[in-house]
């Protein structure tokens, strides 16, 4: 049952690949001649090959910004891509210098250029370029205050915005070229572009009024969370399975979300229980090893514990969960064995100690793609 998990939900990440999605948007949209590509987020890397092979793998200027470890090897082979790579989910010095080279590229293009600016998610940290008067220390603090707070993307994105001078539609402020088509993986609810990356990649009504009749600016979303989960969907499917249920609904505290969702899952009929969106937790003053999808994935074991008819996946679409290299947890009726060890780690935020010392940690390494989270349930019985 755990591999028939990890085989939904890698269809699901799969669906939303960047390489595949960016690919496929550029050949719906007929884009075959540009001057340069910007890549920026944790997808960065899978969205940027997909329209270097949309444009038959010419010699195209591309600069991308992704996380540390997220450059893919079959960018080695092409000409002209630059790579940077910094902080995720707190910014670092490489964070800033990669928002001022960012910001420099987008200035240097003539009135004929035309650009393809990818956006995925972790763009909010990836990259920055901060107002006067500010420091690293200033921007890392706020990111830490937000974390522990527990407060959702958009809230976040508000707060950053009002520290930044590229985030929210003031980088491509500085684009003065004849075409901009902006691509989007989403990792936000309801998929506003406004938020995605706080709004790295946004053009708002009135830049567009002011530029219409010198650039032409498209953007488009590619992969989401529920395109994700519609492919989980299909794939149980075929594979036997009753759907229950398939709803973007994790947008709560986990502790919150943990005994609502097996109470479903309990409740309900047998077969396969599908959820995305991305749910918060708060931090203690010295956090332990985990993330979000390790904590929620250990409270809703602590709800099935001595059951041998369901098992979970909760994880993130990224292939990482908060400052961790895992995805998230894989969880069973044996999985809260040692009741105590297992309160004790998600007061301290150390879900991902807990679970890789009873063989609930899920890892699968940099996936491609960021469209939130997805849970998927198998219940076996009624």
């Amino acid at each position: 049952m755990r591999q028939k998990l990890i085989n939904l939900w890698q269809v699901g990440v799969d669906a939303a690949k960047g390489e595949d999605a960016v690919y496929a948007a550029m050949a719906r949209e007929n884009i075959t001649e540009i001057d340069a590509i910007i890549a920026v987020g944790k997808a960065a890397a899978s969205m940027a090959l997909g329209a270097l092979k949309a444009l038959d793998d010419c010699a195209v200027e591309t600069l991308i910004i992704t996380k540390y470890g997220h450059g893919l090897a079959a960018l080695d082979g092409y000409d002209n891509v630059t790579l940077l790579e910094s902080a995720h989910p707190i910014p670092d010095e490489n964070s800033l210098a990669a928002g001022l080279a960012m910001l420099n590229k987008v200035k240097s293009f003539g009135d004929d250029a035309r650009l393809v600016f990818l956006v995925s998610g972790g763009a909010s940290a990836l990259v920055e370029h901060l107002a006067d008067g500010l420091s690293l220390f200033d921007l890392q603090t706020l990111n830490m205050k937000m974390m522990a707070e527990g407060l959702a993307i958009g809230e976040m994105n508000k707060r950053r915005r009002q520290l930044s001078q590229i985030k929210y539609g003031k980088l491509l402020s500085h684009f003065n070229g004849a075409a901009l088509d902006v691509f989007y993986i989403s990792d936000v609810e309801g998929d506003e572009l406004s938020v995605i990356g706080s709004g790295i990649g946004f053009y708002d009504e009135d830049l567009l009024q002011l530029r219409a009749e010198k650039t032409r600016v498209a953007s488009h979303i590619v992969a989401s969370n529920a395109l994700a989960r519609a492919a989980v969907e299909r794939a149980a499917v075929d594979d036997g399975f009753e759907v229950i249920c398939n709803e973007e609904c994790l947008y709560d505290d986990v502790f919150e979300l943990a005994p609502k969702l097996v109470k479903r899952i309990i409740d309900g009929e047998a077969g396969v229980y599908i959820f995305g969106g991305e749910p918060t937790v708060n931090l203690p003053p010295l956090p332990g090893n985990g993330g979000r999808n390790q904590s929620l994935g250990l409270a809703m074991a602590a709800h099935i514990y001595g059951r041998d008819d369901i098992e979970i996946i909760v994880a993130g679409t990224d292939g990482s969960d908060g400052p961790t290299d895992a995805a998230g947890a894989i969880v069973d009726g044996t999985t809260f064995s040692d009741a105590a060890g297992a309160r004790l780690a998600l007061e301290k935020a150390d879900a991902g100690g807990y679970l890789a010392t009873h063989g609930g940690l899920y890892k699968c390494g940099p996936t491609g793609t960021n469209v939130m989270d997805v849970i998927i349930a198998i219940k076996t019985t009624r």
